[in-house]
């Protein structure tokens, strides 16, 4: 009983201590705050060491656990990297293994391609989005070899195609309008559809052939060569919802894309001169109404 009676008068005491000298820094500092904040200053200089012994042993153990943490994350990580390493590792020797077939196969059936060819380099000097035609502008046309329907390139993808030239610039269809386009194929499942135009930032998927597999968020989309306009394999632009009809994300926009690549069609129909037609017969509709030729008198 003693011990307790002389422990709670030391807490007594500490504590009327600690709250008169309270009450004196508060006198002290409504009478005198220079006084005050010196004696804070004093304060403070005696209480930081002992308040840093203190939290030594705190401040060592949070950095232990965190040093074990990162450790142990650090060793997860690094087995799925290990892990992503090995497929990567496989992917690049499958898909070595299909070129060296290609490039087999291509000399055995001596395949051709038609060769792509750069028509111009230009800066898109703008970009409209009307409410019934979305087109832009380049700085490049007749005079460098610019004509209609050719397709226009970005650093992304897929900008759109020519429509209209004059002597120094050239109309560009883009992808969002109505009017545009173009044919194809989803590179996850080989799926060929048409990407069109809505007037809208979006392209929608129509017409789609090839396997019923069904179609999910983040499938990209590449020019399928078809119709001869667009060469294969440019990115066109990404499923983002796979409603009815899927909605398409475009890959480029002409908007800060700069400068542009105007290539020639990838395969331009031929053009065939038909012959003169020298003494062609005659329909018997076009005969009609048309006096016959007198016969000779004997």
């Amino acid at each position: 009983m003693r011990r307790e009676q002389n422990l709670a008068l030391v807490g007594a005491v500490v504590s009327g201590a600690v709250i008169a000298g309270g009450l004196v820094l508060l006198l002290v500092a409504r009478v005198n705050p220079d006084g005050a904040a010196r004696m804070r200053g004093v304060m403070l200089d005696l209480t930081t060491p002992v308040w840093s012994v203190v939290r030594a042993p705190f401040d060592g153990a949070g950095r232990a656990i965190s040093w074990a943490g990162d450790y142990l994350g650090a060793v997860s990580r690094n087995r799925a990297m290990e892990a992503e390493l090995a497929e990567a590792k496989a992917d690049l020797q499958r898909a070595a293994a299909d070129r060296r077939a290609l490039a087999s196969l291509r000399k055995l059936d001596k395949v051709r391609d038609p060769a792509r060819r750069v028509v111009a380099t230009a800066r898109i000097v703008s970009a409209t989005s009307g409410s019934v035609v979305r087109s832009a502008m380049i700085a490049a046309g007749r005079g460098d070899g610019v004509g209609p329907g050719l397709p226009v390139i970005g650093a992304d993808g897929l900008i759109g195609r020519t429509i209209e030239a004059g002597a120094l610039s050239a109309r560009v269809l883009l992808l969002t309008d109505p009017g545009s386009r173009v044919p194809v194929v989803v590179t996850r499942t080989g799926e060929a559809a048409l990407a069109v135009g809505r007037n809208t930032p979006n392209l929608v998927m129509q017409d789609r052939v090839g396997a019923d597999v069904p179609l999910m968020v983040g499938d990209t989309l590449v020019t399928s060569g078809d119709g001869g306009v667009f060469p294969p394999g440019i990115p066109v632009g990404m499923i983002i919802s796979i409603g009815e009809p899927p909605q398409i994300r475009t890959a480029a926009s002409p908007v800060g894309a700069g400068y542009v690549l105007v290539e020639a069609a990838y395969l331009p129909l031929p053009v065939v001169d038909a012959p003169p037609a020298l003494d062609a017969p005659v329909p018997i509709e076009a005969r009609q109404g048309k006096a016959s030729p007198a016969k000779p008198q004997s």
